[in-house]
């Protein structure tokens, strides 16, 4: 083998490794702070849940009522919107990811009946995206939001949303899929880096396709 295959086959076994760990954290609810906290398995809680419903109690409770308003969701949204530079970054990501989970159960449950819901459905892809691409300088932020992302993706039910293509232009499209679009599309933006990422989700089994 020669030095570059050597060099890639360690990345991946490393990158494979990493993932493991992490799964198995997740799995025990024991994920390490500065990074994305899953949401639960139905009827189970998860340790690395709780400094996110300490943060942000208010929009937890509003969550499990089952009705959010802005106020409950403002403070939330505003450090979604400053990226990695936030007061408490990893929680609000993970936080954002499980209202959305509840909310998107909620949309699927009562398809159409609920414009408020997929409004705010809606709004947060736009948050999600732009964290994504507000986090150029931050791998690991940028990873938390892919992970929300992935988690969405696999777990939530799809509710149809307006999102923009790859030309920019704006179709239908899936809750589940419409940060992963736009995440793509950044990734495909920064060239030979965005190729490499794409490469490792596939090897680690969090690709897109």
């Amino acid at each position: 083998m020669n030095r570059p295959e050597h060099s890639f086959a360690i990345a991946a076994v490393l990158s494979l490794a990493l993932a493991a760990e992490a799964a198995a954290g997740a799995a025990t609810g024991e994920v390490a702070p500065g990074a994305y906290c899953p949401f639960p398995e139905p009827g189970q809680a998860a340790a690395c849940m709780a400094p996110a419903q300490q943060e942000y109690a208010d929009f937890f409770s509003a969550v499990d009522a089952g009705e959010i308003s802005d106020d409950d969701a403002a403070h939330l949204e505003s450090e979604i919107a400053s990226g990695a530079t936030g007061k408490a970054p990893y929680l609000a990501i993970s936080s954002l990811s499980y209202g959305y989970y509840r909310l998107a159960q909620r949309a699927a449950e009562s398809p159409g009946e609920d414009p408020v819901v997929v409004a705010r459905l809606q709004r947060w892809n736009e948050l999600l995206s732009a964290a994504y691409d507000i986090g150029a300088d931050d791998p690991n932020y940028r990873k938390a939001v892919r992970d929300a992302a992935h988690d969405l993706q696999q777990r939530a039910p799809a509710v149809v949303l307006a999102c923009a293509d790859e030309r920019g232009h704006i179709t239908e499209c899936n809750s589940t899929e419409a940060v992963i679009r736009g995440i793509n599309r950044t990734q495909e933006a920064v060239g030979i880096r965005g190729a490499l990422e794409r490469l490792l989700d596939r090897i680690t089994g969090g690709g897109d396709s």
